[in-house]
């Protein structure tokens, strides 16, 4: 289970937590600052439209000086938070998709930080159902 809870003290600022992870045995302590999570629509481009969350994080890792950015979405059904874009910390694009471009292979963020933006997404009003494993469902 990450260490997000919302409780009094744990919260490093209004829209920063601290996420704890395992991997390869070792446990590590990200900040993860949250900027904007709203609901999105746009054309899909094939004369639809695709509708959903947008977001946006801001990742410290452990003696890191600068966080490395993420912008996320996900699509109204969707399960996941797929991530669009990640931006290095001197600003370098790694890559950038575009607001829920799902033409190149989707690649989703730990189960950690999709938790919190759930959390987030939840506290915020903005959705009926998200969490691990739900189809998003948009609040109207």
């Amino acid at each position: 289970m990450p260490n997000h809870t919302q409780l009094p003290g744990e919260r490093v600022s209004d829209n920063t937590f601290p996420v704890t992870i395992e991997q390869d045995g070792d446990t590590h302590t990200l900040s993860i600052t949250v900027g904007q999570i709203e609901q999105r629509t746009e054309p899909d481009g094939f004369g639809g439209t695709r509708a959903g969350l947008e977001a946006r994080i801001d990742l410290l890792a452990p003696g890191a000086e600068k966080p490395v950015v993420f912008f996320l979405s996900r699509l109204t059904g969707e399960p996941e938070w797929i991530i669009d874009a990640k931006f290095g910390p001197n600003g370098f694009p790694y890559f950038s998709h575009g607001f829920g471009s799902r033409v190149t292979v989707a690649t989703t963020v730990i189960p950690e930080i999709a938790d919190l933006l759930d959390d987030v997404a939840r506290g915020r009003g903005i959705v009926r159902h998200i969490g691990r494993g739900v189809p998003l469902n948009l609040s109207s």
